[in-house]
């Protein structure tokens, strides 16, 4: 059962995608099929677009490639991604009263990159979509609000690896 708290505001960072204090039952294995070496279900942390902070109170080491599933709340939807340890914390290191370490994601599943911009983005687009759609008098069911989110979303991804102003540079 997935536990949702509020997007806590932070200080500004240096980090390219906002984080949500998200615990959510993560399945995490470091092989596949056969060569399978390892298989856990930790609880998240500090979850975002790019990776995932794992409670715990064992590490993998640094640079271990790992596979992660979960389902996403409210919609319960999947995410699957491939991604590397990239920090452990433990109890020695400072005065964080945590355990655990970080996975940076390296490789997405069935649009699990979409799925997780999405979810921190879903609120303003879907405003902004009622919004428009009331302005214009358009008739959109929930399903196509849907389905604009994710478009959005995807959008809204892109244009992070594209130079700003690229569309309308591009018109002829």
């Amino acid at each position: 059962m997935a536990t949702k708290a509020p997007v806590t505001a932070r200080p500004p960072s240096r980090r390219r995608f906002p984080r949500a204090d998200l615990t959510v039952k993560v399945h995490l294995t470091v092989g596949d099929g056969a060569k399978r070496s390892f298989e856990a279900v930790l609880p998240s942390r500090d979850l975002s677009v790019s990776g995932v902070f794992f409670e715990s109170t064992f590490f993998l080491k640094i640079g271990q490639v790992v596979n992660v599933s979960f389902r996403l709340p409210p919609q319960n939807r999947v995410v699957r991604a491939r991604g590397r340890v990239v920090r452990v914390e433990t109890m020695e290191e400072g005065s964080k009263p945590r355990t655990g370490f970080a996975v940076r994601f390296e490789e997405y599943f069935d649009s699990s990159d979409v799925v997780l911009a999405n979810y921190f983005l879903a609120p303003a687009l879907r405003e902004f979509i009622q919004s428009y759609a009331g302005r214009t008098r358009l008739r959109l069911g929930e399903e196509t609000v849907n389905q604009v989110v994710d478009i959005m979303s995807a959008w809204e991804l892109e244009k992070l690896n594209e130079p700003h102003d690229a569309l309308w540079r591009d018109q002829p």
